[in-house]
Order: structure tokens, then C-alpha cells, then sequence
């Protein structure tokens, strides 16, 4: 073919719309139909850079204790990965301990795990940059799209809900080598629904008080359920390439504003601040639909001076400004 000697596992593939980068990654796997007619079909299956640190594994190290972010480029860093894609990494909010880790670690596992320390958010963009965001980047959320049905925002075809047990956690029990089993929970909310609990037993947080906090922190977020708006979708094709370009150009972490509107019935509108956290296209000739899902923000902690997960400064400092 013309591509020759260039069809190889590993290609780097980036799929483009309007000329923005949606899709960055390698290709995994080559299938070839052929067909008696002579009009054979080459099918690309593609995966993004974090198939390639799933299969490395760390040599036996205790690394020093360090920020979550410094601790992500510390293990790219080492000579048996020696990350060489692009990457953009936050420093933080969370202190990891001086632990050890085990020869033979799964890279994206460990990866995974210190942005369980710090609840922060480990993805690969669409341009292919392997970023890392501290909990504390989407907090005081501004908006960079609106989604509504009266003509005001972006329109959406179909908006999913959800009301369940399936976010509801109200004895949140969290550890790491500082120290013993923390505990949170609310006693209002387990009189209500029952004991619902969520246990993060393997963390990597230097201190007792961070493990806690972080047990505090996911309390206040689960421990009632909560109408959540969890994704939608909207076709392309009728929008402006402006509107287009606002909605391609939405990533990982984004932050939306969803707008339901009532026809009847006390309040009007339902409006959530969002986190994009996964993205899909949908591509056919004439049709290109992207759908979004989200978490929320609504139930985020906000600035807390003294705080050991959302804030360090003074009284003295915060004056100063």
C-alpha cells in the first residue's frame, strides 16, 4: 500500500476535527479483512500512552517523601521508564511518605494510586500530553461551555441523570503506612439510608491528619444522594463552527455548566456545575455526535485556611494579600 513500511503496531495515530486534536494515541493492533472482491478494509484498534506504562513495572525504590505531582514525574523519570511523551504535571495538594515500593510495581497501578492520595485527576488529554491535576484545580469552578434547550447555551440531545445508592457513602474508613485506620462518617445519613461504606486502605499520604482529611472529604461528598446530572450528548452537525470549536476543544476536567429546563412545576431550571471526566465521539458521514461525562462540583470543599486537604495558609498570609 502507499502507507508502506508504515502499517506497525505502535504508530502514533491523532484523529483531528475542525482541526482540533480529539483522539491522541498508538495503534495496537492491525486487523485485515479481505475481501473476494479485492476491496480489503485495514481496521486500526488504537489505545492511548497508558498502554504502554500498563506494561512496565518499577525496580524496588523508597522514594523521599514529596508532593503528589513531583512524585508522578519522579517515576516517569526513573531509567527503567523514562517517560518520553509529553506530560504536564501539577504540583499537588498532598505530602506522599518516604514508602517503599515493591520490585516489579505496575507503573499505571502506582500511577493510579497516588492520585487516589491526593482525589486529583490522572488522564491523558486529547493532544496526547499525560497530565496530572491537584484537587484543589477545580476548585472555584469557571465554567467554559453551557449546555441549555432555550437557544441561551449549546444545545443537547439527551441528558442522563442519576438518583441512587450508587454515589452514597456515609462511613468512609482510610489509611496509609503514617498510621492507623481513620474514620468519618455521619450518623444522620446511616439513620437514613443505612451504613454504606468505602474503604481506601493503601494510600500514600505522609500524615494521619491528611488520611483523615481525605476521609472527611469524600464523607461530605457522598454521604447523601444527590440528583446528579452524569453525562449528555449533542450533535454537531446543525452547530456553528464556532459552537463546534467550543465544544471540541472541551477536555478532561473541563468545567460545564448543564441547564435542564421544566415545563411546569416549581423550580424552572435545574442548573449543575460539571467536570467533564470521559468523552466519546461518535463519527459517520454527516452526523458527528460527542457525548460528555461528568462528575459533580457542587459537592467539592472550598478554601479552608489551616486545612490539611484544601488549604495551608495563615490568617497572617491571607491578610497580606
Amino acid at each position: 500500500s502507499p502507507y508502506y513500511p508504515f502499517v506497525l503496531p505502535r504508530c502514533p495515530v491523532q484523529i483531528l476535527a475542525n482541526g482540533v486534536p480529539i483522539y491522541t494515541g498508538l495503534v495496537t493492533d492491525w486487523n485485515l479483512d479481505y475481501d473476494i472482491s479485492n476491496e480489503d478494509i485495514m481496521y486500526a484498534s488504537c489505545s492511548d500512552q497508558f498502554t504502554v506504562l500498563a506494561n512496565q513495572s518499577l525496580n524496588a525504590v523508597t522514594p523521599s517523601a514529596e508532593a503528589s505531582g513531583t512524585r508522578i514525574n519522579t517515576v516517569l523519570s526513573y531509567s527503567e521508564i523514562n517517560y518520553q511523551g509529553a506530560r504536564s504535571i501539577d504540583t499537588g495538594s498532598s505530602t506522599l511518605g518516604a514508602y517503599a515500593i515493591a520490585q516489579d510495581t505496575n507503573v499505571l497501578n502506582y500511577l493510579q494510586l497516588v492520585n487516589t492520595s491526593e482525589q486529583g485527576y490522572l488522564f491523558m488529554s486529547a493532544n496526547g500530553t499525560l497530565t496530572f491535576k491537584g484537587r484543589s484545580s477545580v476548585l472555584n469552578p469557571v465554567a467554559g461551555a453551557t449546555f441549555n434547550t432555550d437557544g441561551t447555551g449549546l444545545p443537547y440531545q439527551t441528558l442522563v441523570n442519576q438518583y441512587g445508592d450508587e454515589l452514597l457513602y456515609n462511613y468512609i474508613v482510610t489509611q496509609s503506612p503514617a498510621g492507623a485506620k481513620q474514620t468519618a462518617s455521619n450518623t444522620t445519613s446511616i439513620a437514613l439510608y443505612q451504613a454504606q461504606q468505602y474503604a481506601l486502605l493503601d494510600l500514600l499520604n505522609s500524615t494521619t491528619t491528611e488520611v483523615a482529611g481525605l476521609g472527611n472529604y469524600l464523607l461530605g461528598k457522598y454521604q447523601n444522594p444527590v440528583l446528579r446530572f452524569t453525562g449528555l450528548s449533542t450533535q454537531m452537525a446543525a452547530l456553528s463552527t464556532a459552537n463546534q470549536n467550543i465544544i471540541l476543544n472541551l477536555d478532561m476536567t473541563s468545567i460545564c455548566t448543564v441547564v435542564k429546563n421544566f415545563v411546569v412545576g416549581t423550580p424552572a431550571t435545574e442548573t449543575q456545575t460539571l467536570i467533564v471526566s470521559g468523552i466519546s465521539h461518535n463519527i459517520t458521514p454527516g452526523s458527528h455526535i460527542v457525548s460528555f461525562v461528568y462528575e459533580s462540583t457542587d459537592a467539592n470543599a472550598y478554601f479552608v485556611i489551616g486545612d490539611a486537604i484544601f488549604g495551608t495558609l495563615s490568617t497572617t498570609n491571607l491578610l497580606s494579600f
